[in-house]
């Protein structure tokens, strides 16, 4: 889902961008299978294509019976108090433009009152229309984010627009519980995309000022309360045993969130770099904590490189299913891992993606236990030594934000973790013959690729009013049609 100009993410819910149809989800394939299937939470893999009810991308399409969340994700948009965060330097560019013009049509006015230029003031009421026009234009989008992206979903109806970031987390923990509770007779997926730990970092009342780690600190807090909320149910429902849980996140720290000096985003610990960072470990290090008593022994830790395209596999096995034929699928089942039955991970290469750009990939030897990464590109932090790209909402992946390495960068990461001692060429055949075997692989991977519709062009990434979902009339939307749980 990545174009060439910059995005790497949809902006708006009335995009035209998305997952595109030609792909098969787990959630599909075990729907298939017998499977009842829920997503409860953030989508963001885009809505419609042509209309504002075709709902080409939305989840109901790809697989899952039962819907109820963020067709969106969360932005600081959404909060009422926060800065904008969707776009903000085109929304800056569009504002000193309208200015700039506004300014020249006051001059211009200012000029004729007091003859001075000699202009009709049919051109000026002209030029001054043009200039609202203008306005108009990108302020129909922009000024009304929280409207537009901001909104819950049950299925294909929007029950919340804008939504209410206060309760929120309580309706989306209430959903997942009632989901398992309506399905504990027969076998289900109950995929939860929480809207924790991501800014503007809702944190309702009783969980302000628990940790001691300021508002960041909080929300973890009252995420760890929801998923153990979920755990509770399935317990309650005597599912414990009959029910695999994953627990785990999409990416590191998000270094660049900040107010101030308050860090907003997370803490990668011992790992360099964070999210969006595509090759260094503090952006692809995240958690990976599996459930199943009975079946998988409790307590015990796995030091074996994984990925998040493991999942696809490995649910698609314990459903009886099989995975597509007619591609290459990058993951790999988890199961010998986790059952004890494997030593080391399926995975010798992995390859590690900014957008479209591949900057970096790791080799698992297998022989030695070691592990490699090879970096052919990095971004260029901002100040210069800060660690992270500030000023920006993440990282570039190319252009002048980046610096490429011709030889590449080369780190033992058995032995250095931190990425903190790349390796020197003038190693030795260590060097050399460690980057050429990485090197054949990326080689090897690239051809297994092939061509996708670019999903995050500027033609798909675009607010279009008729892709709008809407409560109500459009451009009148405004519903809430959720009670709050303490309520019912």
């Amino acid at each position: 889902m990545d174009a060439t100009d910059g995005y790497r993410a949809l902006m708006w819910n009335a995009g035209s961008g998305g997952l595109p149809q030609n792909e098969t989800t787990f959630a599909k394939i075990l729907q298939w299978q017998g499977y009842t299937t829920g997503l409860v939470g953030k989508w963001h893999q885009g809505v419609n294509c042509a209309s504002r009810t075709d709902h080409c991308h939305h989840p109901l399409h790809h697989g899952f019976d039962y819907f109820y969340g963020m067709p969106f994700t969360l932005v600081n948009d959404c909060h009422p108090d926060r800065p904008p965060e969707v776009d903000a330097g085109l929304r800056a560019r569009l504002w000193l433009y309208t200015q700039i013009m506004a300014l020249g049509v006051l001059t211009i006015v200012a000029g004729k009152a007091g003859r001075l230029i000699s202009v009709s003031w049919k051109l000026v009421f002209s030029v001054a229309t043009l200039v609202l026009l203008f306005f108009t234009s990108w302020y129909a989008s922009f000024g009304f984010v929280r409207r537009w992206n901001c909104i819950l979903m049950r299925n294909h109806e929007v029950t919340e627009q804008p939504m209410d970031l206060e309760r929120a987390a309580s309706l989306v923990l209430e959903e997942a519980v009632s989901f398992i509770a309506r399905n504990k007779h027969s076998p289900f997926l109950l995929f939860v995309s929480l809207l924790h730990v991501h800014i503007p970092l809702v944190t309702t009342e009783r969980f302000l000022g628990k940790s001691q780690h300021g508002l960041y600190g909080d929300n973890v807090e009252e995420m760890d309360w929801l998923v153990g909320e979920i755990l509770n149910a399935v317990e309650e429902h005597g599912l414990k045993n009959t029910t695999l849980t994953y627990f785990t996140s999409d990416h590191g720290g998000h270094l660049e969130a900040r107010d101030g000096h308050v860090q907003l985003g997370g803490w990668n610990g011992i790992y360099r770099g964070g999210k969006g960072m595509a090759g260094w470990e503090g952006g692809i290090r995240v958690p990976g904590i599996f459930r199943w008593p009975g079946v998988l022994p409790a307590g015990r830790v796995v030091h074996e490189p994984t990925s998040l395209m493991d999942v696809f596999p490995t649910v698609v096995q314990l459903a009886g299913g099989q995975v597509p034929q007619d591609r290459v699928i990058d993951g790999r089942s988890l199961l010998p891992l986790l059952r004890g039955d494997a030593e080391h991970s399926a995975h010798e290469f992995l390859f590690h993606y900014c957008g479209q750009y591949l900057h970096a990939a790791r080799w698992h030897e297998k022989d030695s236990g070691r592990l490699w990464k090879v970096h052919y590109t990095t971004p260029r932090f901002h100040p210069e030594g800060a660690g992270a790209c500030h000023g920006r909402g993440v990282c570039p992946c190319s252009g002048a934000g980046v610096t490429h390495h011709d030889p590449p960068l080369l780190f033992d990461l058995s032995r250095d973790p931190s990425e903190a001692r790349p390796l020197s060429p003038d190693a030795g055949p260590l060097y050399r013959e460690a980057v050429a075997r990485v090197g054949r692989a990326v080689w090897e991977h690239r051809g297994s690729g092939s061509p996708a519709p670019a999903q995050f062009s500027f033609h798909h990434v675009a607010w279009k009013p008729w892709l709008q979902p809407c409560c109500g009339a459009f451009p009148f939307c405004a519903c809430s049609r959720d009670t709050d749980p303490g309520e019912t």
